[in-house]
């Protein structure tokens, strides 16, 4: 399909729509506002601006929320680069919750030119001095909750508070510093060498934990993270297959290995919760039967378990089982999981992965991608930049 070939084509493989978000009021001043611009612009150079690569959008705030150009307005760098040196400062209040409303509703829509439909990152950048003078829990979490992975860049020593609050989880992540930026970004947004090597396929299945422990935005978080893989993997009947089972009292098949990217999609998208207990062990003896017929492909096999809280039942057996097969077995958990109990089901602490809340799975991203892409240096079918922070990752930022 063409969605899947933008992720498949070396020279398109890296996108993203890229939002700044600009605090423009007066307690930023007109000095730090002028170093703003010229953080923008380096920002900006390293990237390759068009359709079918980056593309740039930017909004500046103060009282109101002005809309400076969309991610359709520019297909050029130097146009780009124009634009963000003739903004003006507006000066005035602080009013950043009403700003991350507007950026929502107005530039990651498609018809501002956002390419969420192909499964391109969506990213914020705001940059601010911090207090807003209107609440912005709400407005960020909105925000996040529409699959926009939101950057923070604190401007002077009094930023960082706030910016907690607004950043996505990991904030060590996604709250950055100047001094650091150009750099990470560079390398962020840098292809591997191996990136287009030829694939030998994979065929993964996901096992999600639907019990009454998990909420309706942590099943929503689950299936962004499971659908974020479609970017970095080639999928088809050659290359990548991917199924989905559900747990909680007992296991579903959602569906078997699919070949292709917008029914995988469709699939998890159609995921529901069940409430109940969750017996994940049940759940590994039912696939520890159904992935015997995946072994015709002579293709690596891995079963990513997603877990929200501590095991229930015996699952060590049927862990060791799937083991035995030589499936490759990474287990994540969030909220209340048992980290011991993770790394007995994954067998090993590599291929073990933890966050605090659902919310922080794309953080995780990079090291699941790498255990699939790489399991000791064998497979190297994946479409992945060398640090899927910011996708491309902007990591720890402060102007001076």
């Amino acid at each position: 399909t063409i969605k899947s070939q933008i992720f498949t084509e070396c020279e398109n493989a890296l996108v993203g729509d890229i939002v700044f978000l600009v605090d423009s009021s007066g307690s930023i001043g007109s000095k730090n506002f002028e170093l703003v611009k010229t953080f923008l612009g380096n920002v900006i150079k390293p990237f390759d601006i068009g359709p079918k690569k980056i593309q740039f959008g930017l909004a500046q705030y103060s009282t109101e929320t002005r809309k400076e150009f969309l991610l359709k307005d520019f297909a050029d760098q130097e146009s780009v680069l124009t634009k963000v040196q003739q903004l003006h400062y507006l000066q005035k209040n602080t009013r950043t919750g009403e700003a991350l409303d507007f950026i929502r509703k107005d530039y990651f829509v498609e018809a501002a030119g956002s390419r969420v439909g192909e499964l391109v990152p969506q990213i914020a950048v705001l940059i601010t001095d911090g207090e807003s003078s209107d609440s912005v829990e709400t407005p960020a979490q909105q925000l996040r909750d529409h699959g926009v992975l939101v950057f923070c860049v604190g401007v002077g020593k009094d930023a960082q508070k706030q910016l907690k609050t607004i950043a996505n989880p990991p904030q060590d992540h996604y709250i950055t510093e100047c001094s650091k930026v150009i750099n990470d970004v560079r390398t962020c947004c840098l292809l591997s060498s191996s990136a287009c090597a030829e694939t030998r396929g994979a065929d993964i299945f996901f096992l999600l934990d639907v019990s009454g422990r998990i909420g309706q935005l942590d099943l929503r978080d689950m299936q962004n993270f499971i659908i974020s893989f479609l970017r970095f993997l080639p999928i088809g009947p050659d290359h990548v297959r991917m199924g989905v089972v559900t747990y909680s009292h007992s296991p579903s098949l959602r569906s078997g290995l699919m070949e292709d990217a917008d029914e995988i999609k469709e699939a998890v998208l159609a995921l529901q919760r069940e409430g109940g207990a969750a017996y994940v062990g049940k759940a590994l003896a039912f696939l520890n039967q159904g992935m015997g017929e995946t072994a015709e492909r002579q293709v690596p096999r891995f079963l990513v378990v997603i877990s929200g809280g501590e095991a229930t039942d015996d699952f060590k057996g049927p862990a060791e089982a799937l083991r035995r097969k030589d499936i490759t077995l990474l287990a994540i958990g969030a909220k209340k999981s048992n980290e011991t109990q993770l790394t007995e089901i994954s067998g090993d602490s590599r291929q073990t992965f933890y966050v605090n809340h659902f919310d922080a799975l794309e953080s995780i991203s990079e090291g699941v991608l790498a255990e699939i892409c790489a399991p000791e240096g064998e497979f190297g079918s994946c479409i992945l930049a060398r640090n899927q922070n910011l996708m491309f990752g902007v990591r720890g930022l402060t102007l001076p």
